[in-house]
């Protein structure tokens, strides 16, 4: 009875998934016969003729006559009085010719070849980084050996060093606390050194 239920929930099941796996590709091919047409109204380009430019030289209004030097109106002062000066240039700088982009870029070539060398970024994984100078306003720490790093793994798995008593921890709990801790934290660790050391 329990195999013919079973069975029975399966089909349908299988009956299911089959009809939504087939309204979702019959969606998906409406979709697609009707996307054309979006994409040919999307794609529409009109092009727009730019006008012909024009060389018009614009004519200043014409403003009132002024008859007299005395009737003119006195002309508003600039902060900055700007002067034109005519520079005459020599007719040899005028000649030069310009310079071209291949002999600017080897004058910058030939620049950058004088100057310093460039760090060089390129990563080398077996080169040492050379210490700091030491003038004492830090300390170095020793490098890890491969040594240290089988001591730390065998002591989390009750090799060399490991201890189960945990005084030692508590101490340094308590070290690391100092005065400014937590009260609560630090009334906790001396509640478990007056238990388990004393």
């Amino acid at each position: 009875m329990a195999q013919g239920t079973r069975n029975r929930t399966a089909g349908i099941a299988l009956g299911a998934t089959v009809l939504v796996h087939a309204g979702i590709a019959w969606w998906l091919l409406g979709l697609r016969q009707t996307a054309p047409l979006r994409e040919t109204k999307a794609l529409t380009v009109a092009w727009i003729d730019r006008p012909a430019p024009s060389i018009d030289i614009p004519v200043p209004p014409p403003s009132a006559p002024v008859r007299n030097a005395a009737d003119r109106p006195p002309a508003p002062r600039a902060r900055s009085a700007l002067q034109a000066v005519d520079v005459d240039t020599p007719s040899s700088a005028s000649d030069a010719p310009l310079p071209t982009a291949a002999s600017l870029l080897e004058q910058a070539g030939d620049w950058a070849r004088q100057q310093a060398p460039a760090a060089d970024f390129s990563h080398d994984p077996l080169r040492r980084r050379a210490p700091p100078a030491a003038d004492g306003r830090f300390a170095m720490r020793r490098s890890i050996t491969p040594a240290d790093v089988a001591r730390g793994i065998g002591q989390l798995f009750g090799g060399a060093g490991y201890t189960q008593d945990p005084c030692p921890q508590i101490r340094r709990n308590l070290a690391n606390l100092g005065s400014g801790g937590d009260a609560e934290l630090t009334g906790e660790e001396i509640r478990r050194l007056q238990q388990f050391c004393l």
